[in-house]
């Protein structure tokens, strides 16, 4: 059985990567990403594309059984809504569709709190139309993971992100936590991520065709593995 991890230079997928290795689980463990990982381990196969364009036909033929994503960027990173729109949800639909295409049964997308289509806010509203769009691919089994301010160090944060993830930081396990959402580790929410997916994958398995997993949740389910 194998996986294949979108986003693993981020914060989240970096875990997610981490611990799909970890757990043993996968024979092969492939991601695409426009550079190399610090990756050592010999089941990990990383496929380098500096034109993402080009990665939905990238995407392994066979044997990958889980897909895990937490491909995303920022506006301010993109340089327009148009382009954010365009990483953040078509690339990341474009790269659904090939691994269900490939044979994939179980996708992990790595969304946001307060993600909604109808919200009016541009950035929840993209992850609310990134949500509908992959539960339209109808995977034998999607898991969405909606963290809230994420916490651990990030290669890029913009200057408010910093003094959120502080903050978040500074409250995390206080009874203040639920006024932010309840930041959570990124860590948490790969280990999470990981966990849930080989639960969805395991030989007789009842697992929910839809999960939708809040921060609080991710917090809970982390402290359990």
């Amino acid at each position: 059985m194998s996986a294949l991890v979108l986003g693993a230079t981020g914060l989240c997928g970096s875990f997610l990567l981490k611990n799909a290795v970890s757990s043993n689980k996968f024979s092969e463990v492939f991601t695409i990403a426009r550079r190399e990982l610090p990756a050592n381990a010999d089941n990990v196969k990383q496929i380098i594309e500096t034109d993402n364009k080009k990665w939905g036909k990238l995407f392994p033929e066979y044997g990958i059984k889980v897909y895990f994503s937490s491909l995303g960027t920022t506006r301010a990173a993109a340089g327009s809504m148009d382009n954010f729109y365009k990483i953040d949800h078509d690339l990341n639909i474009e790269m659904a569709k090939a691994a269900k295409e490939k044979g994939c049964t179980t996708m992990v997308l790595v969304s946001s709190i307060g993600a909604n289509e109808n919200s009016m806010f541009p950035y929840l509203k993209v992850k609310g139309d990134i949500e509908k769009d992959i539960l339209a691919l109808n995977f034998d089994h999607t898991i969405i993971l909606r963290p809230g301010v994420l916490l651990g160090r990030q290669e890029k944060r913009r200057f408010t992100e910093s003094i959120v993830s502080k903050l978040g930081s500074a409250i995390y396990g206080t009874p203040l936590q639920s006024l932010m959402g309840h930041p959570v580790y990124g860590e948490d929410v790969g280990k999470v991520g990981v966990d849930l997916a080989l639960q969805s994958v395991a030989p007789g398995a009842k697992f929910d065709k839809v999960k939708i997993v809040s921060s609080a949740e991710i917090i809970n389910l982390a402290s359990k593995i």
